[in-house]
Order: C-alpha cells, then sequence, then structure tokens
C-alpha cells in the first residue's frame, strides 16, 4: 500500500521541477483546454478547477471547465461557478486537466468519452492515486490540490520570467525558514501569475481541505501559502461565512433524520451515520424545497467529533442497493486501508468509496476492516 511522502530527497525534487517543466511546454502548445474534477465535489475540486482555469486564461488559452454534479451552494461565490458544464464539450480539445482527482473514472460515469485525449495532465495530493496521466504532478502530503497549483503558478512565474528559483526544493526540502525569496522585484515576478480571484480560489482549497484547519493537513506550508494569499485583498472572515454558515435550513432538518442513524461498534471508537435518498425527498416535500445539492455534505464531521471516537463513517444511498461511504479518522487510523478494500481510495484521514448491496452486510464488513485500523 502506497504511503504518504514525507521527505523528498535531492532526486525527487529535480523530478517535480522536470515535471512542471514539462507541464509548461504541453501548456504552450495547446489551444483548447478541458479542465475536469471528480464527481460530487466539494471545495478542493471546485476552487482547483476554478484556479487552474484562470491561469490557463491568462496565458490566452480557450477553457472549458467540467464537472458531472452541480456546484453545492456554498461554493457559487467563487468566481466562474456558473461556467461549468454537465457534459463534455463538442469542441476538439487539445489538452485535458484532471486536478483533484485520483482515478480517471471518478471525473463520472461517462469518463470514457475523454480517455481518448492524447495529452492527459494529473494534478493532485491524494495517496492513492493511480498516476492516470501522460504528466502527473501528485504530492500526496500536499494540503490540498490547491497546494499543488500554487507551486504550479510560482514555478511558472519562475519559468517564464528566467528566474533560478526552484520552487519545490524551498517548499518541500523541510527548511521553511523563507520559501520565497526576500528580493521585491524577484518575489513579484514569481508570484506574477497570482491575481486576486485565483489567490481567493486556492485560498478555499485550503481551507476546506484541512476542514478550516483542524485536521493535520494543516501544517506549516498551508498557513504559509494562505498568509501569502492573504496578500490579495481576501475577506477571510467573508469566506468563511460563505462557506460554513450559509447553509440550507434544508440541511438541519435533513441532520435530524440522519442523526437518528448514529451507532457505534468497535467499542465506541468506530461511529457511523446513514443518509438515504427518502431523508431528503421527506424533506423537500416537507419544506417545500426543490432539489439542493449537497445537502449531506460535511455530515461525516458530526459522528467524528464525538468524544472516544476514532473513526466516522457516512453511508450516503445513491441508489437502490447503491452506497457512497465517506471516512474520516481522527489521529491515527488509516481510513483510506479500509476505502481501498472497496475499490476507494483517499488519504490517511480522509477517503471514499461506493459499495453495492444490502446496507446491513456493507455495515459488516466495513466494520469489520475499521477493526483493523484502530
Amino acid at each position: 500500500m502506497a504511503m504518504i511522502k514525507k521527505d523528498y530527497s535531492g532526486e525527487e525534487l529535480k523530478a517535480l521541477e522536470k515535471t512542471a517543466t514539462e507541464i509548461f511546454r504541453v501548456i504552450e502548445t495547446s489551444k483548447k483546454v478541458l479542465i475536469a474534477t471528480h464527481e460530487n465535489p466539494e471545495g478542493d475540486a471546485i476552487s482547483s478547477a476554478i484556479a487552474t482555469g484562470l491561469f490557463l486564461e491568462a496565458l490566452g488559452k480557450e477553457v472549458y471547465l467540467y464537472d458531472k454534479d452541480q456546484i453545492p451552494n456554498n461554493l457559487k461565490f467563487l468566481p466562474g461557478t456558473e461556467r461549468f458544464l454537465n457534459e463534455f464539450p463538442n469542441e476538439r480539445i487539445d489538452l485535458l486537466i484532471v486536478v483533484d482527482c485520483g482515478e480517471f473514472s471518478r471525473i463520472g460515469s461517462n469518463f470514457e468519452q475523454v480517455s481518448g485525449i492524447n495529452r492527459i495532465i494529473n494534478i493532485d495530493h491524494h495517496f492513492t492515486n493511480n498516476y492516470f496521466g501522460h504528466l502527473n504532478l501528485v504530492l500526496p502530503d500536499a494540503s490540498s490540490a490547491g497546494e499543488v497549483l500554487f507551486y504550479l503558478f510560482l514555478a511558472y512565474g519562475a519559468f517564464t520570467n528566467n528566474i533560478g528559483y526552484r520552487v519545490f526544493e524551498n517548499f518541500l526540502s523541510g527548511s521553511m525558514d523563507e520559501p520565497l525569496p526576500c528580493e521585491p522585484e524577484t518575489r513579484k515576478k514569481i508570484l506574477s501569475f497570482l491575481t486576486g480571484d485565483i489567490a481567493l480560489s486556492l485560498y478555499t482549497s485550503i481551507l476546506t481541505d484541512t476542514g478550516s484547519f483542524h485536521y493535520s493537513s494543516a501544517n506549516r506550508r498551508a498557513f504559509f501559502i494562505c498568509s501569502v494569499l492573504n496578500g490579495y485583498n481576501l475577506d477571510p472572515a467573508k469566506i468563511a461565512t460563505e462557506l460554513f454558515e450559509t447553509k440550507p435550513a434544508e440541511m438541519y432538518f435533513l441532520l435530524g433524520k440522519s442523526l437518528n442513524t448514529l451507532e457505534f461498534s468497535s467499542g465506541g471508537r468506530v461511529a457511523s451515520m446513514v443518509g438515504t435518498k427518502k431523508m431528503v425527498e421527506d424533506v423537500l416535500r416537507e419544506e417545500g424545497g426543490n432539489r439542493i445539492n449537497g445537502l449531506y455534505e460535511n455530515f461525516v464531521n458530526y459522528p467524528r467529533s464525538i468524544q472516544g471516537v476514532e473513526i466516522a463513517i457516512f453511508f450516503r444511498e445513491t441508489g437502490l442497493n447503491q452506497y457512497r461511504l465517506n471516512f474520516r479518522s481522527k489521529s491515527y487510523a488509516n481510513v483510506a486501508y479500509v476505502a481501498e478494500k472497496f475499490g476507494g481510495g483517499g488519504h490517511k484521514f480522509a477517503a471514499g468509496c461506493k459499495v453495492n448491496g444490502d446496507l446491513k452486510e456493507i455495515k459488516r464488513e466495513v466494520y469489520k476492516y475499521c477493526g483493523e485500523v484502530i
């Protein structure tokens, strides 16, 4: 099983710089670029796709943004969310860039339609990533895909201005004393491809994937990068309000129903909740609401917050005997191990998978594997 990388050798850092340069060469020789991310998107996925699109448009590229599913309401404050397509464009695409997606099939059930594109760039931070791209920039210990993009944009600033600055070496070598040059003009050139909207998107990416800096992924690099991004006149309080305090009332009615399914295993160290399609239908009917995407988003964090719980699981029904499972662990358990048993993946502390079958039988199997990692 793949392990989370903590230290990079000199050769690995050189390889990252080389990959970044190869990515720049491919981008520069492309005209029409499709940017895709995983289905059922969250903050890192949408923010990373938007940031990538803005960066490419600044280079004069024709950009298409794709996600199979609707954009969650709490992310619609981000620039350009209305541009996302739910179907692949009919245009001939020169380049496909996939962000925050560990497996190519996760961009949607119709992924085969674009699998034949002869240039695919894979930018991600999941340690279960299967390196499906022709070029792969994957940093398993990054806080988010947004962090990886931050390095890429800075590397392009150094590349296009012919500055001998090695972004990955400065940020990933472990020193972190001052990873950016202090000389003002040099620093300005390296940051020249960051704009206010890109900074907003990257900040949102890191903020959401660190659980608003609650998770272990909120490391020194994540805080430093956010401090740089805040130099672009961001409003952190407003961003947090949009993300975490603009939930529809229907979500809380749904939460009440889902909390009634709370149960424990492994002596209280594993806790789970269930969300069914009927619960959603009942809430929308009772409250007279229309279909709202992302109502179950982050429900897995409620059992995770219970004292004594190490692993939290949310079983979300997606069809007849079909479920999407979200896993979170609090301090040590590797939930990616559990997700991989069912063909999924993710991070040590956050993972997911899709499972078909009877819910009671699914729970029995899931609890068994959870017991192996706690």
